[in-house]
């Protein structure tokens, strides 16, 4: 409804309808205004703004994306409900999280900021009218002259000490977090752990002590961070991880929380269920290799009509620099299944303050496919990482060579991808082989440069590779 105020204003009120609360949400169509908006600009961003013409691997490939980037997790069929491919009576509104999910994927904060943004025009009709005022002609002065040389004197004075603070800044980078450091009190802990976090701060921080947060590394989601408080974050799976701290958006401190393993340990996972993980029995290397079962990950938890993966991790302190080794790896990823078609493959080495890793998949999805080598990082979405694809599923050697922070990856004999990096890594403290579905390993060794084993395990001739 609207009424008219003072000189012909309008105040217009805006009913907004009533979403229903119940297991899954719904609103009427006129609610929908922001959700469609919002599913334009994650079309835009994913690259293809014709969401009619997408096809079911268009929704497959966006649900792995949002997975990497944003803290949720869509399986292909709920974005489909979300974007009106899947017709329903009613039709789809998804929860807070998910839509918060959505607008940070936008390029947005959240949600509430992509509302705040993009506000809902005025509509006549039930939602209200328009009431407009009469008309007020008001007398125009005549404009001064005015001269121009006082502005120009401003705006020169003005550029001036804007290029003097932003020569300033560059070179005299921000102070404001100098001294400022991450502590964790308890850094090494077995599988699961709580680490507990605080700050450490010089006594005359002269920066906004609310522009803290804190990144845990195993992608639960950041807190704030403040002076004098402790944070404590539960680990619920081996390996090492890489907390850091953020000032003003800006990684100023790294912290690792290493959770080591007495061998190898395997542990099962879902795409749509990142609240919980669902450990397996001790993996061993048989005649087969170290694999585990379907009936062995459906007794877990695991629904295996489903997309889930099985994680295999051996963390312990190996005497060898992750600049310099030699690695190979002798598996097998997994068949067709449902819920697997890609079948990918995940190898991570860690290191120090960071990690190698690969995702290796069949070629026709390398648009999935990621390198990692410390610092450098390379998804198959934003750049052509066609000679990686390859297809496992019969078996097949991995080869990681890494001399002078310079790497060369080889599949079967085949050189695939060399690049170069600068971070050093340092030691190394473990490795993860992670497969979509149900995969195995036949052999794996470590080596230094100049050929003496570090860690090996397995048959490297296994006669058992399917």
């Amino acid at each position: 409804m609207a009424a008219a105020g003072h000189h012909g204003a309008v105040i217009v009120i805006n009913y907004l309808p009533v979403m229903a609360i119940g297991m899954e949400q719904h609103e009427n169509k006129e609610s929908f205004y922001h959700l469609d908006m919002v599913c334009r600009y994650v079309a835009g961003n994913f690259g293809n703004p014709e969401i009619g013409s997408w096809t079911n691997g268009d929704y497959l490939r966006l649900s792995g994306i949002l997975s990497r980037h944003t803290e949720i997790q869509l399986s292909p069929s709920t974005l489909k409900r979300i974007f009106g491919k899947l017709k329903t009576t009613d039709r789809y509104y998804p929860q807070k999280a998910t839509r918060d999910g959505l607008a940070q994927y936008a390029g947005f904060a959240g949600w509430d900021e992509f509302v705040e943004k993009h506000p809902r025009p005025a509509k006549s009709g039930d939602g209200g009218r328009e009431v407009q005022g009469p008309p007020t002609k008001l007398p125009q002065p005549r404009a001064p002259k005015i001269s121009w040389w006082p502005a120009l004197i401003l705006m020169a004075g003005a550029c001036a000490i804007f290029g003097w603070q932003w020569i300033k800044h560059i070179n005299h980078p921000a102070t404001r977090s100098a001294g400022v450091h991450l502590v964790c009190s308890n850094p090494v802990g077995d599988n699961p752990h709580s680490a507990v976090f605080r700050l450490e701060m010089p006594e005359k921080f002269k920066g906004d002590s609310g522009k803290f947060h804190i990144v845990f590394g195993d992608g639960e989601r950041d807190r704030p961070m403040r002076p004098g408080a402790v944070l404590t974050h539960y680990y619920e799976k081996p390996g090492r991880f890489y907390a850091t701290l953020h000032y003003d958006s800006r990684v100023i401190d790294t912290v690792p929380v290493y959770l080591k393993t007495n061998g190898w340990t395997a542990t099962a996972n879902t795409i749509t269920d990142t609240t919980r993980v669902y450990p397996l029995e001790t993996p061993v290397f048989g005649p087969g290799g170290m694999a585990v079962t379907s009936p062995e990950v459906f007794a877990s938890g695991i629904d295996t009509l489903h997309t889930f993966f099985v994680d295999f991790i051996n963390t312990q302190e190996w005497d060898v620099s992750g600049d310099d080794f030699d690695l190979s790896a002798n598996l097998t990823t997994s068949r067709l299944r449902p819920g697997i078609r890609c079948s990918q493959v995940t190898i991570t080495l860690y290191g120090e303050k960071s990690r190698h890793e690969l995702l290796l998949i069949k070629p026709g999805c390398v648009s999935w496919a990621y390198l990692k080598f410390s610092e450098k990082e390379i998804e198959g979405s934003g750049a052509d990482l066609s000679p990686v694809g390859t297809d496992l599923t019969s078996g097949g050697i991995v080869h990681l060579k890494v001399a002078g922070k310079h790497a060369w990856l080889t599949i079967n004999g085949k050189p695939l991808y060399d690049i170069a990096y600068q971070q050093p890594l340092g030691k190394l403290y473990g490795i993860r082989i992670s497969f979509a579905g149900i995969g195995s390993v036949q052999h794996v060794v470590l080596k230094k440069p100049d050929g003496s084993v570090v860690f090996e395990n397995g048959h490297p001739n296994n006669p058992n590779i399917r």
